[in-house]
Order: C-alpha cells, then structure tokens, then sequence
C-alpha cells in the first residue's frame, strides 16, 4: 500500500505571486539585454518559482498502488554497463544549476537506485568521477551545474564510500548535443588515463 500525494493550491497567494513574477519580468525587459541583465533575470525567475511552489500544498489519501511501479516514477530514465573496470551511465536528465532553490531528489535517487545495482564496487577506494552534460544550448557555463546529486546518490546508493577529497576526484565537460542528458564514467583513480581518453560518444549512442 503506497501513498500518492495529491496536489492542491492555494489560489489566493499563487495568482498573486504569478502577477508579482509578469510585472517583475515587464520591468526587466526595459533594461539594456546584457549578462548582468540575464543573470538576473534568471536568478528572479527562480525566486519566484520558489515562492509559487510554495503555494502548492499536498493532502495524501491512501491509494493501493505498486511498489516497484511507484519505485520508477520516482527516477528517470538511464542506461548503464559496467566493462573495462569502468561504470559507465547514462541518465536522461538536466543536471540543475548551483545557484537555485530547489533540490534535484529525482537525480539523486536515480544515481542511488544505479548505485544500488552495483553496490560497494569501488567501496574504500578512490575513484575518479569524470562527468558529460549536455544541453541544447551553444552558450553556457558548466561551472554553474550541481554535481552534488549525483555523489551524494552514489554514497548513499554505497557505489562509493564517500565524496570526500580522500575518496573522490572528478572531471566535468559541456556540451551541445542537441539534449539534456548526463553522462557519467566512474573507475579507480589508478585508472584516470583510461577514464580521460574514452570517447564518451562510443557509449549510449542514440538510436
């Protein structure tokens, strides 16, 4: 017997907040377009996003439903494979910003649900973690993404043992390809080379 939260509002504070957000945003497009601007933006938008999903509250009524399917939901898609004493995933999913209010649980527990399938293949041992991110975009910063959802899923999934600088390094890279996705290739530090110089394109490709 699993719980569904069901969604409700409160309409009051979410028209107000949706008005708020529309005059905010009619007050910045007068400004000059430039990336102090953007950023801005950005970063109101956010604010506000938090504030609306403030108002939404949750009422959870009991509802029979399956574990395992409940389980699925509440992950995304991934591929992974595990060769060549490297762990290499695929997840279909954006990784967030640094510098939002809001957590990524759907990240996190995709990475521990993986974790899980290969728990304690790198445990008391040091790792290197080197990370694709793709989005559709030709411009934007890679140092603004969230790594955090994906290590703090892999200890808690027991993948690693810890993603203290005694147990992990890592590596990140941007790119365009067309898709949010996020690819991961987790192996023991000793073999960083190999990690390095694997062309992540051979992996997951797209049918």
């Amino acid at each position: 017997m699993q719980e569904r939260k069901i969604a409700v509002y409160d309409k009051q504070n979410f028209r107000k907040k949706l008005i708020e957000f529309v005059n905010v945003a009619k007050e910045c497009m007068k400004n000059d377009l430039n990336e102090d601007n953007i950023y801005q933006v950005l970063y109101i938008t956010e604010l506000f996003r938090n504030s609306i999903y403030k108002c939404v509250k949750f009422k959870m009524p009991t509802i029979p439903e399956d574990t395992l399917a409940k389980k699925q939901d509440e992950i995304s898609k991934y591929e992974s494979e595990y060769s060549d004493g490297i762990l290499k995933i695929k997840i279909y999913e954006l990784l967030p910003p640094v510098r939002t209010p809001y957590n990524n649980r759907r990240l996190e527990k995709t990475c521990q649900t993986i974790a899980e399938q290969y728990k304690g293949l790198f445990e008391n041992k040091e790792v290197i973690i080197r990370v694709q991110v793709s989005m559709p975009r030709d411009n934007w910063d890679i140092d603004n993404r969230d790594l955090r959802y994906i290590f703090n899923g892999f200890v808690y999934g027991k993948l690693i043992t810890d993603d203290n600088i005694k147990f992990v390094s890592y590596m990140l890279e941007g790119i365009n390809d067309g898709e949010n996705y996020i690819k991961i290739f987790v192996s023991e530090k000793s073999n960083i080379k190999n990690v390095s110089i694997l062309n992540p394109e051979n992996y997951f490709k797209k049918v």
